[in-house]
């Protein structure tokens, strides 16, 4: 068989998987390393110096753009790293304890997408302003220097079309964040974790004044109202993707900002709900969205009918809900979504209605959800005879492999 064909079949492989295959001999070694079958892997890496060198030319020849350091302590084990991969495009940083090592940054000449958790980083405005080449950054639980600047050097990053900033006891000043929206033309994407706290923002707190600032893509983390105002959104008619993520449960008789949020939102296609009750703004749902997440949210059977003849052409479904009525749920989803896609849902769901999925006749991918590490004998049966019921149409796939 010719080897482009080889190449075409391997690509259907999870990486296990062509690890597996990749053992069995040289000739399967060379082709499963080849650079199209990695382009969207990541290779994590615990101490960049304990590695030897046969193992950076298995990366070489794949070409690895992604990496995530955990513990990476030495400034030379980053010089080194970027001597190894001087291609690389994206880099998480995780639990780094020396803040020296982050100078060596500048080292990676095309670095795009930089995540920084977890680390003590000082100096890491200064860090910055050798990375103006960035296009993504983000910062989790980052420890700095007594008053640096941080928000001022990320004002710095013209080219930045994506912003996380995830703090558990600091919120971007208004005015800083001001600042840096009115800077950063060509930001896109904003993802903020919000403060446990009490009262509200400022109502223009997302909306800087003489700024054309227009995002397409918003994360709220841990939000609870009324810390945003509900015209905090009527600002971004061209928002296309939405995430909301509750710190906790909203009682029916708590105000829902989220609800007056998406009627302002004439173009929404991803929306994405963690932790509040369905019924509180599901007649706010906008038509065009095509991807609907609802992770740890409580429903009706009635709600989800609701949204269902809201959104016809939904390609797209997460579902994770608290729902008494569950099994009969699953048991309509052929019905409420013929047209979805992708399905990701949870393991623990019976027979009967985990088959009749099969009458999905546009489903090709499905997530089952499954806190185990591997999945159980019942739960590979299913899946077995899923394949067979669909003609292997639906490609079914372990949480474990995600």
């Amino acid at each position: 068989m010719p080897e482009e064909v080889w190449v075409h079949v391997f690509g259907f492989l999870s990486s296990a998987d062509k690890l597996s295959a990749r053992s069995s001999c040289r000739f399967f070694r060379r082709l499963i390393d080849q650079p199209a079958l990695w382009r969207n892997s990541t290779v994590y890496l615990e101490k960049p110096s304990s590695y030897r060198s046969h193992f950076w030319r298995t990366l070489g020849r794949r070409r690895t753009s992604s990496a995530v350091v955990l513990k990476g302590t030495k400034v030379r084990e980053w010089t080194e790293l970027a001597r190894r991969l001087p291609w690389l495009v994206s880099l998480t940083l995780r639990a780094c304890g020396n803040p020296k090592a982050l100078e060596a940054l500048a080292e990676f000449k095309k670095l795009q997408r930089l995540e920084i958790r977890l680390c003590r980083c000082p100096s890491l405005s200064n860090s910055l302003t050798a990375l103006s080449q960035l296009t993504h950054l983000g910062f989790c639980e980052v420890s700095c220097a007594p008053g640096a600047d941080i928000t001022g050097a990320v004002s710095q990053l013209s080219n930045l079309t994506s912003f996380s900033y995830h703090e558990g006891n600091k919120l971007i000043p208004k005015a800083a964040l001001h600042k840096l929206l009115r800077n950063l033309t060509n930001l896109k994407r904003l993802s903020l974790k919000l403060l446990t706290m009490q009262g509200s923002l400022p109502s223009d707190y997302l909306c800087p004044a003489k700024t054309n600032w227009q995002p397409t893509s918003l994360e709220l983390l841990n939000y609870m109202d009324p810390v945003l105002s509900s015209g905090a959104l009527q600002s971004f008619p061209c928002l296309t993707s939405l995430t909301v993520q509750y710190r906790d449960w909203a009682s029916d008789s708590c105000p829902c900002h989220l609800k007056t949020w998406l009627s302002t939102l004439p173009v929404l296609s991803e929306l994405s709900i963690s932790g509040h009750p369905l019924g509180m703004y599901s007649d706010s749902v906008p038509g065009t969205v095509r991807s609907l997440s609802l992770k740890g949210v409580r429903t009706e059977l009635r709600t989800v009918r609701d949204v269902a003849q809201q959104l016809p052409d939904l390609l797209f479904l997460h579902l994770d809900l608290y729902c008494h009525e569950k099994q009969n749920l699953i048991a309509e989803v052929p019905q409420l979504f013929p047209k979805v896609q992708t399905l990701e849902m949870h393991h623990n769901v019976p027979k009967t209605e985990f088959l009749q999925l099969a009458q999905m006749t546009h489903l090709k991918r499905l997530v089952v959800l499954d806190p185990y590490m591997d999945p159980s004998s019942a739960l590979t049966d299913l899946t077995n005879k899923l394949h067979l019921l669909t003609n292997s149409r639906v490609r079914v796939i372990h949480s474990s492999e995600l």
